[in-house]
């Protein structure tokens, strides 16, 4: 039997911004259904198992109303703990697993209980259906002029049975751009070439296939009463000796990529002080924080276990087997973690009472429930955001911000791409706080796609810096604020983009909501401080 479900807003995918999204539009009184593959919603903050990467005035600002409040909330919980005490040292701010890549290093389960939480009165009330154990498979299209419009998405649950969503707006809110892909809409994938857009560090030839890579990241515990180690996983003698590409290190080691390209710095596996390790990198438990002392946990995302030997979407590899292959490549690298990581104190090699903790990612595998995706497929946009628009000006002041009249929301995050597939080609670089455009959400060949997680339209080089928890967050708010304000309107998203009255009022609609659309001068000015620990 094949169900239908009609709806107002069909958010496709409960992802960071899937979940903004569904509860912004259902809040401003939209019928929405919201589809989610994964037993957590929340996508990389939850099931993918990352604590938040921020810019670092995150704490004074520089994100919508409602992500502050969310960062508020998570601390609120930890701080109401009878057992939780605050003797972070990492970052500024209580932060609970005191991590250093991160200000907020929360349990995935405590994330996913907040956005569950955020979405329980509109499921209540109604106005917002959630359909769970989902993923799409496909999409009916018609022709609406030039363009296309979507009319319905089939889902396929876990028993095999389909269910139909028929809506008027549908929100790609995958993390990789799946919906698009179904549609049959023209996308951005990996690299554009250097003529497209003058970008200085993108490549002569355009190719989809260099990609960043995935991370299965898992869970590990210190501490551990079995001491017994099993024998070497799949694909071990593999990465054992496995160097990586461009780089010249072995990938089960200590060394990382540097700022540049082919650049490495080497950190210890841990540290004391504020010395920068790869255990407290995203340290989700720390013994100091609690008087009686728990078991610590960390979220193992290290460049160790970046897969980077085929493109998640794409390739000569099914997506599932890519993600099969980076879960083995996680595993290996705990058994090298277990048994010849050069201890810290010189005593010999390996910490076999490393164990993985399978309740902090919620699965019965120690892993988590999704892989951790940085690119998707991108929209052709009315607009796209590159290189230029974000780049740091010689002779500009500290913290000067790219501002743009059309801006939706503001953003800011180092350029950071992991070494990527095909090229190598990774880098760290600074760029200048900067807005998103309205363009970047309204698809040049669909009438009634929004893009709602890391597939706005932004290229390869940009996509670097919008993938992360905050940018990702604002992203579903504008999306679905804009599915409410044209369904209103009845109007068509390009001539909000083209007429300045739309325009206007559907950027007052971003302000009365608390979306933050331009950076404040004030704000910008702490730059010119030194920078804190964490220079993201």
């Amino acid at each position: 039997m094949n169900d239908r479900i009609d709806t107002d807003i069909a958010v496709i995918g409960a992802s960071l911004g899937g979940v903004l999204a569904a509860w912004q539009a259902a809040s401003a009184g939209s019928a929405v259904v919201l589809t989610a593959e994964f037993d957590w919603i929340g996508g990389q903050l939850t099931s993918q198992g990352v604590p938040p990467d921020e810019h670092r005035l995150i704490e004074h600002g520089g994100a919508s109303r409602s992500y502050l409040a969310m960062r508020e909330a998570l601390r609120s919980h930890y701080l109401e703990q009878p057992g939780f005490v605050d003797n972070s040292v990492m970052t500024e701010g209580c932060n609970p697993g005191d991590g250093w890549v991160s200000r907020l290093c929360v349990e995935p389960a405590v994330a996913a209980a907040y956005l569950e939480d955020l979405l329980a009165p509109l499921a209540a009330n109604g106005s917002l259906r959630i359909v769970r154990g989902a993923r799409p498979v496909a999409a009916s299209c018609a022709q609406d002029g030039a363009a296309k419009r979507v009319t319905a998405v089939t889902l396929r649950g876990a028993d095999g049975a389909l269910t139909t969503i028929a809506a008027r707006w549908f929100l790609d809110a995958t993390d990789t751009g799946a919906l698009i892909d179904l549609a049959g809409l023209p996308s951005r994938l990996g690299k554009e070439a250097r003529a497209e857009f003058g970008e200085a560090d993108a490549p002569e030839q355009a190719d989809r296939i260099d990609q960043q890579p995935v991370t299965m990241v898992m869970a590990l515990r210190r501490g551990g009463a079995n001491l017994q180690l099993p024998p070497a996983p799949p694909h071990y003698d593999f990465w054992h000796s496995h160097v990586l590409p461009h780089y010249g290190y072995l990938q089960l080691g200590l060394d990382i990529p540097g700022a540049g390209r082919g650049e490495s710095v080497r950190l210890p596996l841990f540290g004391s002080g504020q010395v920068l390790d790869l255990w407290r990198y995203r340290r989700v438990v720390s013994a100091a924080n609690w008087r009686q002392a728990r078991a610590e946990v960390s979220l193992i995302n290290w460049a160790q276990n970046d897969y980077g030997l085929q493109p998640l979407l794409e390739g000569p590899m099914a997506e599932d087997d890519v993600v099969a292959a980076a879960a083995a490549l996680s595993l290996c690298l705990l058994h090298w973690l277990r048994t010849e990581a050069p201890r810290h104190d010189g005593s010999g090699a390996g910490y076999p009472d490393l164990e993985l903790a399978p309740e902090v990612l919620g699965t019965a595998s120690g892993l988590a429930q999704q892989v951790y995706v940085r690119e998707s497929r991108r929209i052709i946009g009315l607009d796209c955001l590159s290189q230029a628009d974000i780049a740091v000006a010689p002779g500009l002041p500290v913290g000067q911000a790219a501002a743009r009249e059309d801006s939706v929301g503001v953003a800011w995050y180092n350029m950071d791409i992991h070494p990527t597939v095909v090229s190598g080609h990774g880098v760290n670089g600074h760029v200048r706080p900067f807005t998103l455009p309205l363009g970047s959400f309204i698809a040049r060949d669909c009438v009634n796609l929004i893009p709602a997680c890391k597939n706005i339209s932004v290229t390869h080089l940009v996509n670097a810096c919008t993938r992360v928890h905050p940018a990702e967050w604002l992203i579903g708010e504008v999306a679905g604020l804009l599915a409410v304000f044209a369904e209103r309107r009845g109007v068509a998203l390009a001539a909000i983009h083209a007429d300045a009255n739309l325009r206007g009022a559907f950027q007052q609609s971003l302000d009365d909501a608390g979306i933050v659309r331009q950076w404040d001068a004030a704000l910008l000015a702490r730059l010119a401080a030194p920078a804190s620990l964490n220079p993201a």
